[in-house]
Parts: C-alpha cells; structure tokens; sequence
C-alpha cells in the first residue's frame, strides 16, 4: 500500500514559514534560508514542494488573496439586516478581530509592489475590492447619497481604517482607535448632512 503524500502538509508548512518570514523581514528579507529554518525543513525540500522564491511569492499571494475574500465575505455574510454599517464600523476597529501577521504581510507585499508588478497589481486589485464592498455597504445605508460621496466616505473609512490597522503589530492602543472609530462614524454622519 503506497504512503500518502505529504506534498499537500509540507506545502502548507513552508507557506506558513514563508508568511512568517515575509511579516517579520519583508519580502526581499524572506530567504529561502530564513524558510527553511522557521519551516524546519532542508531547503531542498521547499523547491521540490513548492518551487523557486517567484514561485513561492506567487503561492503567498493566492494564499493572502484567498483568506482576505473569504475574511471579507464572512464579515458581510454575518452582518446583522438591521444597522449594518454601524455593525461594519464596529468590527473593523474592533482589536479582538486584527490579525497582526496578515497586517505585518499586506504593508510586506505593499513595499514590495514597487519592484515586483504583479504584487502592485494584485494588491490594488484587493484595496479597491475592500473600497468596493465598503462603498456596497455605505450606499445600502444611505440610498439617497450621491455615488460620488459615498465613494469618498468609502476612501476615508478604508484610510482611517488601515491607519489603525498598521498599528495593531504594536498592541493595544485604546485611545487612537477609540478616536479614529469615532472619525469613521463622523465622516458616516456626513452623508446625512450632505444635499
């Protein structure tokens, strides 16, 4: 009887450490060396199971692209039918839902994107999703507002946002999200007042 594969697991393992090493050196510091000792693996063993550094950058990639839609899609599948962008704004300056390595990943591949285009590609492709789905959101609260000023309220969240966001590999910082939340809800409000 053959033994299972185990490209699948080490696969898995090597992203891990890859991803690892990307938020803690940045792309051009995440060496196949660095790979293999956090994956604890021989080096070999990550070009047989994944393949080069661009093989591997294309791997973080689809793996980064996967888990920001699927974080994405569950954030507006559970969202309540009632107040919904009150509940959106809520969980996005929420800390108990930051994930410091994906954080510590996107400014990685963000840094990375002016020496690599298909990083710069697909990292637009994910901010203008996010400002997108934002903008879904905004417009389903306030059907009445322009599209131009609820794309400009989308923007300004997604700034405020991201600024707190970048700050979350640092720990807890109350008082900056406590006031950058309610920034988000002032520039929310605004909608109101706008003719």
């Amino acid at each position: 009887m053959p033994r299972p594969s185990l490209k699948e697991e080490r696969r898995a393992q090597i992203l891990d450490a890859y991803e690892s090493c990307v938020a803690r050196y940045g792309v051009e510091g995440a060496t196949l060396e660095r790979i293999a000792e956090e994956a604890g693996l021989a080096r070999a063993l990550i070009r047989h199971n994944v393949g080069n550094r661009e093989d591997l950058l294309a791997a973080l990639m689809d793996r980064f692209e996967k888990h920001s839609v699927k974080a994405m899609e569950d954030t507006y599948r559970y969202l309540p039918d009632e107040n919904r962008l009150q509940t959106l704004v809520d969980w996005l300056f929420d800390p108990r839902y930051a994930d410091p390595t994906q954080v510590l990943v996107s400014e990685a591949l963000i840094s990375a994107a002016p020496q690599h285009p298909r990083i710069a590609k697909a990292m637009r492709k994910w901010l203008d999703d996010f400002v997108a789905d934002l903008a879904a959101v905004i417009a389903e609260a306030y059907p009445k507002a322009k599209k131009d000023h609820v794309q400009a309220v989308a923007a300004g969240l997604t700034g405020i946002y991201f600024n707190v966001d970048s700050t979350t590999p640092l720990g807890k910082m109350p008082g900056l999200t406590k006031a950058s939340k309610h920034a988000a809800l002032l520039l929310v409000d605004s909608l109101e007042n706008i003719k």
